[in-house]
């Protein structure tokens, strides 16, 4: 893991951005299956799993970002617009700029797309996530990187979000 804001990239995509979860991962060629949140999704070529408390985190350690996503199945937050849901994903982090909103259909599921600076344990971070209302589960999709690395970054995680699809639910 590299030092500076790639590390504290991969950091913050390690500890999940505040989320918690435990979840059974099946992997099938490459594809990540999340059974008890009725999810799967792909990771680019190139990125490596590590421990999360995230359902599924990778990483690029060559250019210190990382990806993860989670979903939360509680039903607590159901029932709130999502830029509100979407909201969480700042916390603690510290002078954020640049937020740029829109609502997205990923994997045929509403959500909102958020992009943004910030600060990382006063360390300059990119974020690019999406939040999706799925019919169980509020899913969320992260990318963090250096502010200089998330244009190199942007193809894989393209592909990261639109690899996401729900999955029958468990038995």
């Amino acid at each position: 893991m590299t030092g500076g804001a790639g590390g504290r990239a991969l950091a913050m995509v390690a500890a999940g951005g505040l989320l918690v979860g435990c979840a059974t991962v099946r992997v099938h060629g490459g594809v990540y299956e999340v059974p008890r949140k009725d999810y799967r999704v792909t990771p680019p070529a190139g990125w490596e799993r590590i421990p999360s408390d995230a359902d599924l985190a990778f990483r690029q350690t060559s250019l210190g970002a990382g990806l993860m996503v989670h979903g939360t199945c509680d039903g607590r937050a159901r029932g709130r617009p999502l830029p509100i849901l979407a909201r969480h994903l700042r916390f603690g982090l510290r002078d954020v700029t640049g937020l740029e909103e829109a609502p997205v259909t990923v994997a045929g599921q509403p959500g909102r797309e958020s992009r943004f600076q910030a600060r990382l344990d006063g360390v300059p971070v990119a974020v690019r996530a999406v939040t999706l209302e799925g019919p169980r589960c509020l899913y969320d999709l992260v990318a963090v990187a250096s502010p200089g690395v998330a244009a190199t970054i942007r193809p894989d995680v393209d592909l990261f979000i639109q690899s996401f699809a729900l999955s029958p639910g468990p038995p």
